[in-house]
């Protein structure tokens, strides 16, 4: 069996979650199925819990501090979560500064990009930030489904 690995931002990550209102659920749950079943291999930066919490909070979910807490908790159960190198932080900076995105939004293009390079596999990032393609591995969760032969619909 050969495995992708898939960086999942947290715009993916949200709707692992939290459904009401959100696109791209099914392909994003689809993913994370997938990781559950070891057909992939994904990983979240250790910046997502608190974009992740954030959106809970103040996002469409207005979710309560223990709910968020609760959500977190199986975050970190469910998925291994990476540190940006030094030089994947290089790397970031230089994409933000070329792209014109955060530093944070770059984190994750530069982490996809560098730990494909390093593990000679398809790294992808799973991301619905928009900016985030142009800068390196970004692809939509529905696109890397299909790409694995998942279940996703395709929304837009």
């Amino acid at each position: 069996m050969h495995a992708t690995d898939v960086v999942s931002d947290a715009t993916v990550t949200l709707k692992w979650f939290h459904a009401e209102g959100e696109e791209e659920v099914e392909a994003s749950r689809a993913l994370l199925d997938a990781h559950g079943t070891l057909r992939i291999a994904l990983a979240v930066l250790d910046l997502t819990p608190y974009e992740l919490g954030s959106a809970l909070l103040r996002g469409r979910a207005k979710a309560r501090a223990e709910q968020v807490t609760t959500v977190l908790e199986s975050l970190r159960e469910i998925c291994p979560t990476l540190s940006p190198s030094p030089a994947q932080l290089r790397l970031a900076a230089a994409l933000a500064e070329r792209h014109g995105l955060t530093l944070h939004d770059a984190a994750y293009a530069a982490t996809a990009q560098d730990h494909g390079a390093t593990l000679a596999t398809l790294a992808t990032l799973a991301t619905l930030d928009s900016t985030l393609p142009t800068a390196g591995p970004g692809r939509r969760p529905s696109e890397i489904a299909a790409g694995l032969g998942l279940p996703a619909e395709r929304s837009a």
